[in-house]
């Protein structure tokens, strides 16, 4: 679409932001005031992308639909109407900015990197990526609903008043906003983040893979990690939480890739002698010469370069009955907690070893072994059948991450690092 209708629909938002409440009576001066504020900006910044070919005022449209996405939790909005219209408009507003600060849409030259065997930027791994992320934006808004008071029941299919507990503990009510709502802003930016650049986005918008990468991997990692320690902290299970957790660990699977095909570059380009920066923003120059994908080492119709090994298999089945160990043995409650600690752990690593361009971080799991080792021995009153479970499952999933297990495509350069 013609850069110039998109800023004509961005000042059409603007107008929106400061007609509604105008409309309809917000009575929330705080929230009537950010959108007031935020429309004009809308309409300022559409009006200078539309007499300027510079790229920073569509950023700056980026940066108030964020603002957009913040608003209604900073200020607890008192209805749905604004969270739904401050979110919604703040999303197109953000989607818009990267139409109107895009300066290049070329998609010639090679579209693998160096020695690869597929395209990690490719859309088979970014649109079960995106939907993934939508899923977890509908689980995060449903909680968030609630805690903004707008539904007064929320339920939960496998733990009886669980996400009940979870979304109304101290530690929740510790967030000066919506703990859930802000998941939900994560979610979104990782949806918008996912459908733009093209399928050559590795090497024309580094910049952009490393956010989302960011938001997916790291940012997903602590988000599992206090996921799974809720059953410590909190003393019940959310099943809607669980659910996040295990879209986000698919996420990251298929994330991987595309991370490591940047990180690369990078380390081609500094080879090189050449500016990391200016890679790193503004991608490669030039189209990258076309080069043929290396021949896989197993012929695939279908490939999102990732395989689960048996061992991996088995060491996330072993995971999931240390977390049900707790209560189908009758633990102690010390022995318990390292169970609820290390099972979703060991669960949660082994699911990201299932990336090929990931499959050394399965080595994690030795330490959680050893840890479930000697854990028994370490806390007090421990019973037999809870230190023989805790020291079997030790000993075997230590041994099971030893297996690299299959790794079916190629990576270049990286597969030093694949062992």
């Amino acid at each position: 679409m013609n850069k110039n209708r998109i800023a004509l629909l961005s000042i059409a938002l603007g107008f929106w932001l400061i007609a509604l409440p105008l409309t309809l009576g917000y009575r929330c001066p705080l929230i009537e005031g950010s959108d007031l504020v935020s429309g004009l900006l809308l309409i300022a910044f559409s009006l200078l992308c539309l007499s300027s070919k510079r790229a920073w005022p569509g950023w700056v449209i980026g940066l108030v639909g964020v603002w957009l996405q913040i608003a209604p939790l900073l200020f607890w909005a008192p209805l749905a109407l604004m969270y739904i219209n401050d979110t919604v408009i703040g999303a197109l507003a953000i989607v818009f900015s990267f139409q109107l600060a895009k300066t290049d849409s070329d998609t010639r030259g090679s579209s693998c990197p160096k020695g690869w065997s597929y395209n990690p930027s490719g859309w088979e791994h970014r649109i079960p990526t995106v939907a993934l992320a939508m899923l977890c934006w509908f689980f995060s808004r449903y909680m968030a609903c609630f805690q903004l008071g707008y539904i007064d029941h929320i339920w939960d299919p496998f733990f009886p008043n669980g996400t009940l507990q979870v979304i109304t503990s101290n530690i929740s009510k510790s967030f000066p906003v919506s703990d859930a709502g802000l998941g939900a802003i994560c979610y979104t930016l990782e949806f918008l983040l996912g459908w733009q650049g093209s399928s050559r986005r590795w090497y024309r918008m580094p910049w952009l893979v490393f956010v989302f990468a960011f938001l997916v991997i790291p940012v997903g990692i602590v988000s599992i990690t206090l996921i799974i320690l809720q059953p410590v902290v909190v003393g019940a299970w959310c099943s809607w939480c669980l659910a996040t957790a295990a879209a986000m660990l698919l996420m990251i699977l298929l994330t991987a890739g595309e991370l490591v095909a940047v990180l690369q570059l990078l380390k081609e380009t500094r080879q090189k002698g050449g500016s990391l920066s200016q890679v790193f923003w503004k991608g490669v120059g030039s189209p990258l010469p076309k080069v043929a994908p290396a021949a896989p080492r197993k012929a695939l119709k279908f490939s999102i370069g990732a395989t689960l090994p048996w061992n991996l298999a088995l060491s996330i089945f072993l995971g999931i009955w240390l977390m049900a160990s707790p209560a189908v043995l009758q633990l102690n409650k010390n022995l318990a907690v390292g169970n609820f600690i290390l099972g979703p752990m060991i669960v949660a690593f082994s699911v990201i070893a299932c990336a090929e361009a990931f499959r050394s971080i399965r080595y994690l799991n030795v330490l959680f072994g050893l840890a479930l080792i000697l854990l028994p021995w370490i806390v007090t009153g421990s019973r037999l059948g809870g230190v023989l479970n805790d020291v079997s499952m030790g000993i075997l999933i230590v041994a099971l991450a030893f297996r690299r297990g299959p790794v079916w495509e190629r990576y270049g350069a990286w597969e030093r690092l694949i062992k």
